[in-house]
């Protein structure tokens, strides 16, 4: 498996596969150019020694003897002992002229360079320049030695290597500090963020550093996030606690009432009836709790297909099905028809816990109103004239069992779930539920409808 790079061993290493590249780079575009011009001088000093022999014939024949005095002993500018010299004359009477040190260099073994078909290499004389000229029946070949080029090459690459090699070290040492430093403030994020995450405590702020300014940023996301979280926390445990809470109350009376029946049934048998009422309300309280519960987690979990649904439809439904229960007066006001786009099940049960929550806090006598009107957008509005809501408890009532101060006085049932579900379904439908006051009294619920009218599916 391949060993996981920490974000500075990455930067170094690609930061040393680059220097090490231009380096090496630099090192043979020096070494190249140099060597390219010296072997070009020593081309231009081969051709300086053949147009030198050609002028040193007289009436178009050698002159062997001038040669061997001017060229070689008297003032020759030609240095023998890296430049040898091979004059034939061609023809019925074939002779050669050999410089000093040439019958040797000729008798050496010869190998050819690729690539360079004038260098050829000569153990004991190194490498050598070819070049050859000729005028009327004479042909000069000159073998000019380059050692003095290679041990020149030689010098400048040692001294490119030793200044690769010092900006290796130094580049390796500067990039090395460099990429800690600039992940430093990564990691110790990365280990606040792990030290957060074994902690089973409520999770607390990262440390934002200031620089470098990605990893500001990405500490204030998660920070964001870990406030989200945190906050998820909460809700979630406060609505076990809750939830527990409501199970308790009427689990507690079943069980009251049933060692009451136990103890005293036999004795007292009036008891009973009025035992199993009470066992069967609690129950029943039971049975809607939960049932509330299976609908948020439903809904939590849940995606909807929506679809075109006659809204005025299901208002009429809802209000049929609450007239047998309800003792206040429905009534509907609205168009006969108005489309809209959602899941008509989850609308008509937003309706018909809407209706719910107003029946339960409006007087025996008083109406509720289902109001419809299509403009610009479609709102559905449940309109009781209860005692209504405070503004304090506003924002809070679409909250899992969050009950109005005055529902506390129990004398008006309910889970407290009913409006979070009202929200939950809202959510699903892209419908958004707001409350305001009623006048002159009560409470005034309204779901706006978008006013796409696509099918498609909600979050």
């Amino acid at each position: 498996m391949r060993k996981r790079l920490t974000t500075a061993q990455e930067i170094q290493r690609r930061f040393l596969i680059m220097l090490v590249a231009l380096t090496l780079l630099m090192g043979l575009g020096v070494v190249g150019t140099v060597g390219y011009q010296l072997v070009k001088q020593q081309e231009r000093t081969s051709n300086q020694v053949v147009a030198s022999l050609k002028r040193s014939m007289t009436d178009r024949e050698p002159d062997w003897q001038s040669w061997d005095w001017h060229l070689w002993r008297q003032n020759s500018a030609i240095d023998t002992r890296r430049t040898y010299v091979l004059a034939s004359r061609q023809g019925k009477t074939a002779k050669h002229y050999y410089s000093p040190n040439t019958r040797g260099f000729l008798r050496a073994t010869h190998y050819n360079i690729p690539f360079f078909e004038a260098l050829t290499y000569t153990p004991g004389y190194g490498v050598t320049y070819y070049r050859s000229g000729s005028r009327a029946h004479v042909v000069f070949e000159t073998w000019v030695s380059l050692e003095p080029i290679t041990s020149l090459l030689w010098s400048i690459i040692g001294v490119v290597a030793a200044v690769a090699l010092l900006i290796l070290i130094v580049g390796w040492a500067y990039v090395r500090v460099t990429a800690r430093s600039i992940t430093r403030p990564l990691a110790g994020l990365s280990d606040a963020a792990r030290q957060q995450a074994q902690s089973p405590q409520t999770k607390v702020a990262l440390p934002v550093p200031d620089q470098p300014f990605e990893v500001h940023q990405l500490a204030q996301s998660i920070n964001v996030l870990l406030g989200a979280i945190n906050q998820h926390t909460q809700q979630e445990r406060e609505f076990i606690s809750n939830a527990a809470h409501e199970l308790r109350t009427p689990i507690t009376a079943i069980r009251g009432h049933v060692r009451l029946v136990q103890r005293r049934g036999d004795a007292h048998p009036e008891i009973v009836p009025r035992s199993l009422g009470f066992i069967d309300d609690e129950s029943a309280k039971m049975q809607s709790l939960v049932n509330s519960l299976l609908t948020l987690s439903r809904a939590d979990r849940g995606m909807l297909p929506l679809t075109k649904v006659d809204l005025v439809d299901l208002v009429r439904a809802t209000l049929t099905e609450k007239r047998a229960v309800f003792t206040q007066p429905l009534a509907y006001q609205g168009p006969a028809t108005v489309q809209v786009t959602g899941d008509a099940a989850s609308v008509q049960q937003m309706i018909s816990a809407l209706l719910d929550n107003a029946g339960k806090y409006a007087p025996a006598t008083s109406p509720i109103t289902v109001r419809v009107t299509a403009t610009a957008s479609v709102t559905l509005a449940v309109e009781d004239q209860g005692p209504g809501i405070a503004v304090a408890d506003k924002p809070k009532i679409f909250e899992r069992f969050y009950r109005a101060d005055a529902a506390h006085n129990h004398k008006v049932a309910g889970t407290g779930l009913g409006l979070a579900i009202v929200a939950q379904l809202a959510s699903l439908n892209h419908v958004t539920v707001t409350v305001e006051d009623n006048q002159p009294t009560g409470s005034r619920f309204i779901l706006n409808f978008p006013t796409a009218d696509s099918e498609k599916f909600s979050d």
